[in-house]
């Protein structure tokens, strides 16, 4: 699940346009790498809207809140993955400070979840936003949570095979209504670029198997 640290809010970034540069206060929600570049999802405050750059467009960064001025997008970036690993690990501190913690009563459904997700070609802001939904549609009491939160717990979770299949036996302990739910949620997932691809279809094969065995009825159309 992409994340982004909560530090970088209140960000002044100088922003090169044909010849011009230009200056916005932002917010930097998220930071990464792809094909030998780096790609900057960016919250620009006046307009109120999200946009993505390439970091070969941003001129110079500047952290309001603290006054640090970053002479290199490489120092910005270091310091950006630092703070994230530190978010990462006061959250996991936290967690594994109390095993009953309430995002870890779905903490299996979350594994098969994530686990779908990153199955093929993973589209962040839409299936991010399904896991979101469905943890606070199935825990009550993670609405008063920050999505800053559940997103760190979601994002540690990154999930194996051998997870994958440990979670789906947790299955079993579900409601027929509770395992329709997940299930859908893990449709929504499947579907989110228009088809279903192999390896979904494969994982997604196990889990209606697993859930007829507990006497689900799920149609033979969905994979």
């Amino acid at each position: 699940m992409s994340g982004g640290s909560n530090k970088f809010y209140n960000m002044e970034i100088y922003i090169i346009k044909g010849s011009q540069l230009y200056a916005e206060n932002v917010a930097i929600r998220n930071v990464w790498e792809k094909d030998n570049g780096t790609f900057f999802d960016i919250y620009v405050h006046r307009l109120k809207k999200s946009f993505v750059f390439d970091s070969v467009f941003i001129k110079e960064i500047v952290d309001l809140n603290n006054n640090v001025k970053y002479q290199s997008i490489s120092s910005f970036i270091n310091d950006y993955k630092t703070s994230l690993n530190d978010d990462f690990e006061d959250i996991n501190s936290k967690v594994k400070k109390n095993e009953n913690s309430i995002l870890n009563r779905i903490r299996n459904d979350l594994i098969l979840l994530v686990f779908m997700a990153d199955a093929w070609g993973y589209d962040g802001n839409i299936k991010d936003k399904i896991i979101y939904d469905y943890v606070v549609k199935e825990v009550a009491a993670a609405k008063s949570f920050s999505k800053q939160f559940i997103s760190n717990y979601v994002s540690m979770l990154q999930p194996e095979t051998k997870d994958f299949y440990e979670a789906l036996m947790s299955i079993k302990s579900k409601s027929p209504k509770q395992a329709e739910r997940l299930l859908n949620e893990i449709i929504k997932i499947c579907r989110v670029d228009g088809q279903m691809h192999y390896k979904e279809r494969m994982y997604l094969a196990d889990i209606i198997y697993t859930l007829r065995e507990n006497g689900l009825k799920i149609p033979d159309n969905l994979i």
